[in-house]
């Protein structure tokens, strides 16, 4: 081993194995550099996600809709409710039934996965097997 360059805060050791140069450190500097890196990545996925919700691609979902979804209210009268629209305003442009959004609503009918998209559309949001989520924050998390 051969001692490199060194900083003020670490002290930098340099081997070579295989024609390859390798840095050694002590393991308190390589645990800090690992929490630095990963504030960075933390920083960054911030920056984007606000970004995103300043150019409108992302939108912030109120605690009080996850509450009422944990309480188990239904997801649709939450979202038509968030977003300011009567049942029959929905409907309308859902090109459904007010009755059928009402039976959805109260649990009598489940709606057809047809009537769901329909829905789903009207509203902005993507439906799932088990969720609605706003189709702003779907958008970027795709596999």
């Amino acid at each position: 081993m051969r001692a490199a360059a060194s900083n003020k805060r670490m002290r930098v050791e340099t081997i070579t194995r295989k024609g390859k140069e390798f840095a050694v450190i002590p393991v308190k500097a390589l645990q800090r550099l690992m929490e630095d890196a990963e504030m960075l990545a933390d920083v960054k996925a911030y920056d984007a996600a606000k970004a995103r919700l300043e150019d409108g691609e992302d939108e912030l979902i109120p605690l009080e809709m996850t509450e009422r979804r944990l309480r188990g209210e239904p997801a649709l009268r939450i979202w038509r409710e968030h977003r300011q629209f009567t049942q029959e305003q929905l409907a309308k442009k859902a090109k459904v039934s007010r009755a059928l959004i009402a039976a959805i609503e109260t649990k009598r009918k489940a709606g057809s996965v047809r009537t769901w998209k329909k829905l789903g559309a009207a509203l902005d949001v993507v439906v799932g097997v088990a969720s609605v989520v706003s189709r702003r924050w779907n958008s970027d998390r795709k596999a």
